[in-house]
């Protein structure tokens, strides 16, 4: 998490959108899906995003809550790629 947070500085500073990252699931049927969204938060939970919960990929990570990201910053010319289990945050982190 210690490298993450000092190349997101980074790119912060270099690359226009830092936090579009892609996410990618696997619908019911086993399909892969993938697509870009923002990066809200990170912290010692992992890595937060906002849905909507009637979406395609929510209905996806309700099937199978596992999911990968990936960050790419070309100016950097680095990549990062996490992999893990997904939760819901609360409604009120969520409203907030």
């Amino acid at each position: 998490m210690a490298l993450f947070a000092a190349l997101f500085e980074r790119a912060g500073r270099e690359c226009a959108e830092p936090d579009a990252m892609v996410l990618s699931t696997v619908d019911p049927e086993g399909r892969p899906s993938a697509r870009y969204v923002l990066l809200q938060g990170v912290d010692d939970r992992g890595f937060v995003f906002y849905t909507n919960l009637g979406s395609r990929k929510a209905r996806a990570l309700a099937a199978h809550p596992h999911a990968a990201l990936t960050f790419y910053w070309p100016p950097l010319e680095k990549q990062v790629r996490v992999e893990g289990d997904v939760e819901r945050v609360s409604d009120a982190e969520a409203d907030a």
